[in-house]
């Protein structure tokens, strides 16, 4: 699963990841996103249903990518929470 900090949402509400980040997420099985002191959590599955924006941005550095817009939902992690139930 990739991990990956966010510093501001657009328009309060979403997350926009760059569409090679959202390749290999979906190569590694998922996708953490953390903004402030929250994380969300996306599964492959979740993550091929998003589409990249029509728009090339150009990057600073080399090449060209498109954003992908995820809607921001903060969740809590309860993915082990099952070890601890009995």
């Amino acid at each position: 699963m990739l991990e990956k900090k966010v510093d501001k949402l657009f328009l309060g509400k979403y997350v926009s990841i760059r569409d090679y980040i959202w390749h290999d997420a979906i190569a590694r099985g998922g996708l953490i996103i953390a903004h402030k002191d929250k994380k969300m959590f996306i599964d492959a599955e979740d993550l091929k249903k998003l589409k990249p924006s029509g728009k090339f941005h150009q990057s600073k550095f080399k090449g060209k990518y498109q954003l992908v817009d995820i809607r921001w939902k903060s969740e809590k992690d309860t993915r082990q929470q099952g070890l601890f139930d009995e």
